[in-house]
């Protein structure tokens, strides 16, 4: 069994993707809920978290998402911090979860890989774009957020034309190229490279 990455900026459609990965058999690890979930539940990391930003971050037993994103979102330093603590969590979880699946690949799909460089952990990476005008325009639909704010969160994810040349496969998700086709030729080359392996 390999691991493969899957990736794509906010917005690109990543989980659509993914979704459709998992129609298709394929586990799927999604390392942002996972994170989530370690951030409201894992003590030990709360306590780092609240060494770092202090303790009315966990006021009411759960992680204050919105304090946690003020402090972040404009601090480089900060989320280095926080992922630094953070993404190892994640990844131990990860190799676990694998342990469980039976298929020839799982997929991790996660925001950040290329730019933490979790995506070196990967036998093959695939990556999710979209036009950043789309992008916005379905953030603001599903988030209700304004344009500002979304520029903001993608500030913190590198610009495409950066993460192309690192993936192994790359999905258009511009809503005139289909989406299956592209997904169902990926599927053949990575069971062909597992088959190839085993």
């Amino acid at each position: 069994m390999i691991s493969v990455g899957l990736t794509g900026g906010i917005g690109s459609g990543k989980s659509t993707v993914a979704k459709v990965f998992e129609k298709l058999g394929i586990p799927v690890f999604y390392a942002d809920k996972e994170s989530k979930r370690i951030l409201d539940e894992n003590n030990e990391i709360k306590e780092k978290l609240s060494a770092l930003f202090g303790p009315e971050l966990y006021k009411s037993k759960k992680l204050d998402r919105g304090l946690l994103a003020s402090k972040i979102f404009s601090n480089k330093e900060a989320l280095e911090q926080v992922n630094a603590i953070v993404h190892p969590a994640v990844a131990n979880r990860f190799s676990e979860w694998c342990k469980q699946q039976k298929s020839p690949y799982v997929l991790q799909e996660a925001a950040i890989l290329f730019e933490t460089g979790g995506y070196k952990r990967f036998a093959k990476n695939i990556l999710v774009t979209a036009p950043k005008a789309l992008r916005i325009a379905r953030i603001k639909n599903r988030d209700n957020a304004e344009t500002w704010e979304i520029e903001q969160r993608m500030k913190n994810q590198w610009d495409e034309n950066h993460k192309i040349p690192l993936a192994d496969f790359v999905i258009l998700n511009d809503e005139s190229e289909m989406l299956l086709p592209q997904i169902l030729r990926i599927h053949e080359n990575l069971l062909s490279i597992t088959n190839k392996s085993s």
